[in-house]
C-alpha cells in the first residue's frame, strides 16, 4: 500500500505515478494530465510572464523549465487511457483541462468509459502570452472538458452560467510554486464551487502546482492529490503546513474579491 507523502487537515498527497496510486471514489475529479507534444513544444518558446497593465510584456520571474522534465507528452490514445481509468472512481463530475486536440478523442470514447460528455468549456486567458512571432494570433484560452459519470442525475452550483471561465493567467506572485503549468487559483476554486459541496472529496490524480489542494482546502472540501515530481509535492506541502496567503488581486471572475486569500 502506498504511503501518503502528507496526510492532515483532510488533505492527503501521496508523490507518485498516479498509476501506483490506489485511487479513492471521488465526488468531483479536477485535474490536468499532460497536453500533446505538438502544444508543448509552442509553450517552451513562450516565456512565463504577463500584462503590466500598458501594452507591454513583462517576464514574471519563474524560469521557463522545459517541461518534459516533469511529465511526458501524451496521444489521444494515451488521454482515452487516463479517463478509462478514472471513470470507475467518479461519483459524479469529471472536469479536467485538456490540449483542444484531445476533446474529441475523449468525447467520442466517454460512453464506453461509463461517463457522460456533458459540455466543452473554456478558460479564457485576458493577459495570455502573444504571439511573439507577430504572424498569426495568439492562444488565449485553453479547452476544459466537464463529463458526468453515466446515468446519473446531473447537479452544479453554477445556476445558468455559461461554461466560460475568465481568469489571468497566475504568475509568479500568484502561485504556491513554480510548476510550469500552474492554474490560477481563483480558476480553481471556481470550478470545484461548480461542480462539488463542502464536505465532498476533491480527485487529482495530476496534481502539478498543488493548486486543486489549496483550493479545496479553502472551500472546506476534502482533497486527494498526487503528483510524481517531488520539488512540486514539496511546495504544496510547505503551503499547507505555513499557508501562506495566496495573492489573487487583479485576477477577473466573481470569487475572492480581496487580494489575499487566508485560512
Amino acid at each position: 500500500m502506498m504511503i501518503p507523502y502528507h496526510e492532515a487537515d483532510d488533505i492527503t498527497v501521496y508523490c507518485a505515478d498516479n498509476r501506483e496510486v490506489d485511487l479513492p471514489m471521488a465526488d468531483l475529479i479536477l485535474t490536468d494530465p499532460p497536453y500533446s507534444e505538438t502544444t508543448h513544444a509552442g509553450a517552451r518558446t513562450n516565456p512565463v510572464g504577463g500584462h503590466d497593465g500598458s501594452s507591454n510584456w513583462r517576464m514574471g520571474g519563474n524560469p521557463v523549465l522545459p517541461l518534459g522534465i516533469d511529465f511526458d507528452s501524451v496521444t489521444p490514445d494515451d488521454v482515452r487511457a487516463i479517463f478509462a481509468r478514472l471513470a470507475p472512481v467518479a461519483k459524479r463530475w469529471v472536469v479536467s483541462f485538456l490540449d483542444w486536440h484531445h476533446v474529441l478523442p475523449v468525447e467520442e470514447g466517454a460512453d464506453a468509459m461509463g461517463l457522460r460528455f456533458v459540455r466543452h468549456a473554456i478558460w479564457v486567458k485576458p493577459n495570455g502570452a502573444p504571439q511573439f512571432t507577430g504572424d498569426r494570433p495568439g492562444t488565449g484560452w485553453e479547452s476544459i472538458a466537464v463529463l458526468h459519470k453515466a446515468g446519473g442525475r446531473m447537479r452544479w452550483n453554477g445556476g445558468g452560467r455559461t461554461g466560460v471561465y475568465t481568469y489571468n493567467v497566475a504568475h509568479k506572485d500568484h502561485r504556491i510554486s513554480d510548476h510550469p503549468n500552474a492554474k490560477p487559483f481563483q480558476l480553481i476554486a471556481q470550478l470545484i464551487q461548480d461542480f462539488s459541496d463542502p464536505g465532498d472529496l476533491v480527485l487529482d490524480p495530476f496534481g502539478g502546482s498543488g493548486v486543486v489542494a489549496a483550493a479545496a482546502l479553502t472551500l472546506g472540501r476534502r482533497c486527494v492529490l498526487i503528483e510524481r515530481t517531488e520539488r512540486h509535492c514539496a511546495d504544496l506541502v510547505f503551503w499547507l503546513r505555513n499557508r501562506r496567503p495566496i495573492r489573487v488581486g487583479g485576477d477577473v471572475g466573481p470569487m475572492f474579491d480581496q487580494d489575499e486569500v487566508t485560512l
